[in-house]
């Protein structure tokens, strides 16, 4: 007799807790906005920081400024050459 009423709470218990989902007023829940360019945002803030990154340890090897960073956008472009961002990139 307990097992019975402790499965019937338990059931009472899993119905309840999934029905709420059923009577909800909102059938189709709205996604968040996002931008439509948030990908290539993101990844040209990628490459900017890759680019610094790279023109930094360059410079610390003994290259000049200008000279370090042409060539971390040239590695950049040939490493990531899939993205749009190094697509773009000039």
């Amino acid at each position: 007799m307990k097992r019975l009423v402790l499965l019937t709470l338990a059931a009472t218990l899993l119905l309840a807790s999934s029905a709420c989902h059923i009577f909800s007023k909102k059938k189709n829940p709205v996604a968040p906005k996002q931008s439509p360019t948030f990908a290539t945002e993101v990844e040209k803030d990628f490459m900017h920081r890759w680019i610094d990154k790279r023109a930094n340890e360059l410079v610390i090897q003994g290259k000049s400024s200008a000279d370090a960073r042409t060539q971390a956008a040239a590695e950049f472009k040939l490493k990531f050459s899939y993205t749009d961002a190094a697509q773009q990139a000039k």
